[in-house]
């Protein structure tokens, strides 16, 4: 039958192999260099993981990025984990969390004096997360 293949979803998924991340248009030329490098998709699967760990409460960039674990690049910085947060709320895997009184998003503490929105999966979101988190475990879609 050939090489197993990873099983495609509605929503095109989340694949840890992806490439290419935001950057600024008047942005420095290494900045974009690095941007068309940067493997997002290894940070959406992990952030999908960990939202789902604290599913449905969700978490702040800051907390994302203190639990974001070493890479060959460093940690994720709070504006890092932000900005593939918006990368996940574009594809519709990821929302704030709205309080239900003033349908604002949730704040939370991050640093001292500071607060951050909530971030939390969607239903979709939840789905692609287990699908995730199942492919990562036993290994498949390699």
């Amino acid at each position: 039958w050939g090489q197993p293949m990873s099983q495609p979803t509605l929503w095109n998924g989340v694949d840890p192999e992806e490439t290419g991340g935001a950057y600024r248009k008047d942005g420095p030329q290494q900045s974009l260099t690095a941007a068309r490098n940067v493997k997002v998709g290894t940070w959406h699967a992990y952030i999908m993981e960990l939202l789902l760990t604290f599913y449905p409460e969700g978490l702040t960039a800051s907390c994302v990025a203190d639990n974001s674990p070493q890479s060959g690049k460093g940690t994720m910085t709070p504006e890092k984990a932000n900005t593939r947060l918006k990368e996940l709320r574009e594809k519709g895997y990821v929302e704030f969390a709205i309080d239900e009184i003033t349908r604002l998003p949730v704040q939370a503490p991050t640093t001292p004096g500071n607060t951050g929105s909530v971030h939390r999966l969607t239903r979709d979101g939840y789905n692609e997360a287990l699908r995730v988190h199942a492919e990562r475990i036993t290994g498949g879609g390699q």
